[in-house]
């Protein structure tokens, strides 16, 4: 498309962010609207794999990525009672060369800074919450609550599993809960007694699972993430403090390693954790979703900001490849709706590295370079 061509992203997270920085770099006039007034340190850990890192390589943010969080030695599954080793990954240089790139946990709000590091003073505009999107000759007019207007000739909806911008395209749908919560928790490491924990580790029961790692090469810094049976969630997406010895009872029973950071915990977030239905309409017109706002992922295979960020690659490389947005769009979901289809239905069954997993199919996977016209 001509990079005269004015495109408006909605939300500055993990997906809005790699977007605008792809596509400004490309030479296209791009401008972010975030309904949150700035932004602050909250938020929880991600694992991100070789598939991200290539993305961030043409960002110039590979290196920074990763000494800011931290290159895991391996990622390891362990029984939740015994303690012992269902799976072990290792990432060394051999397996890293074999990628592509490295594996690396780090906290979501150190990724955001780094991502905000490409883009042009004055990209994001704080305190912008999206109230319509009307169509126009030339593309859309978006209107927000602070009573703003802005013109684009692409709109971009990166803006959740609650994303206004779908609701605009297909509807209102309320996400799906899934009879799980996500207690998380992120704290000093030396506040664990005894010995460190692993660098990266999941512990596996029949009815839950919990994710524990570090998110600094320093190993300062804990994150630890469960994912609990719960009957019913009375509240909205928003999180909920949660009770510190509650947290911990759900750990009865677990192998020492296991409690030892679970009774490190000082404040615990619960999360509700929800997802919605497939739904393969992406697009609309000159409006097109990306992101937890077309194809929200369950977290069991920490894949969501992978998918994410790999949408940004995939969806910035058409728009700048085709002539017009109704090609481009086409050509994105085509790409994508097979690969998210796979990871959606590996995360509702929550599989994934349990025991002998073939991973190449994923970390190898580079959307800076996989064909634009290849059949879906």
């Amino acid at each position: 498309m001509d990079r005269g061509t004015r495109i408006a992203v909605l939300g500055a997270g993990l997906a809005g962010l790699t977007v605008a920085g792809l596509l400004q770099r490309a030479g296209f006039s791009v401008a972010v609207y975030e309904q949150s007034p700035s932004f602050s340190r909250i938020g929880a850990g991600i694992i991100l794999g070789a598939n991200v890192a290539k993305v961030l390589r043409r960002l110039d943010l590979e290196q920074a990525f990763a000494t800011t969080g931290i290159r895991p030695d391996a990622f390891v599954s362990r029984g939740w009672n015994s303690g012992e080793t269902l799976y072990r990954l290792e990432f060394d240089e051999a397996r890293e060369r074999r990628f592509g790139g490295p594996f690396v946990n780090i906290h979501r709000a150190d990724l955001h800074q780094l991502l905000q590091q490409p883009l042009k003073p004055g990209t994001i505009r704080y305190g912008h919450k999206l109230a319509g999107i009307e169509e126009t000759a030339r593309g859309v007019t978006l209107s927000f609550d602070n009573g703003a207007t802005a013109e684009a000739e692409i709109a971009i909806g990166a803006d959740g599993i609650r994303s206004k911008v779908r609701e605009i395209m297909l509807g209102a749908e309320e996400p799906r809960f899934i009879g799980r919560t996500a207690p998380r928790a992120v704290f000093p490491a030396d506040r664990i007694k005894g010995e460190p924990i692993g660098d990266c580790t999941k512990w596996w029961a029949a009815d839950r699972h919990v994710l524990a790692y570090y998110m600094t090469a320093r190993r300062d810094e804990v994150y630890v993430m469960a994912a609990l049976p719960a009957e019913r969630w009375d509240g909205d997406g928003s999180p909920e403090r949660g009770n510190r010895d509650e947290f911990i009872a759900a750990f009865d029973g677990a192998h020492r390693d296991l409690i030892r950071a679970a009774e490190a915990v000082e404040e615990v977030t619960v999360w509700p954790i929800h997802d919605r239905p497939r739904n393969d309409c992406w697009s609309k017109g000159a409006v097109v979703l990306m992101g937890d706002a077309c194809h929200a992922v369950r977290p069991f295979m920490a894949a969501g900001g992978s998918m994410a960020i790999e949408d940004a690659a995939i969806l910035s490389r058409c728009i700048l490849e085709f002539a017009d947005p109704s090609t481009a769009f086409a050509r994105y979901a085509a790409i994508r709706i097979p690969r998210v289809a796979d990871v959606q239905q590996i995360s509702i069954d929550n599989t994934w590295m349990h025991g002998p997993t073939e991973t190449d199919w994923f970390f190898g996977y580079d959307p800076c370079l996989v064909p634009l016209d290849a059949p879906a």
